[in-house]
């Protein structure tokens, strides 16, 4: 679990395969995202890319397991 913006969100992590994704809704930018999920990478050995979306009418950022 990591909170953004104070949202707690819960990450299956070990479901999380190589080229899958995840939407968070949310107003945080890529970058902000992107420094809240970076502990848990390093942690996990595992690679991930962020970028801001607007999906199903929501604003938010997907995130991408590449490695």
């Amino acid at each position: 679990m990591f909170t953004l913006h104070g949202v707690d969100y819960f990450i299956l992590w070990d479901q999380v395969a190589i080229g899958a994704s995840f939407f968070l809704p949310t107003t945080a930018t890529q970058k902000q995202a992107f420094k809240a999920l970076q502990p848990y990478a390093r942690y996990l050995g595992i690679e991930l890319q962020v970028r801001n979306r607007c999906e199903y009418g929501r604003y938010g950022v997907r995130v991408w397991r590449v490695y």
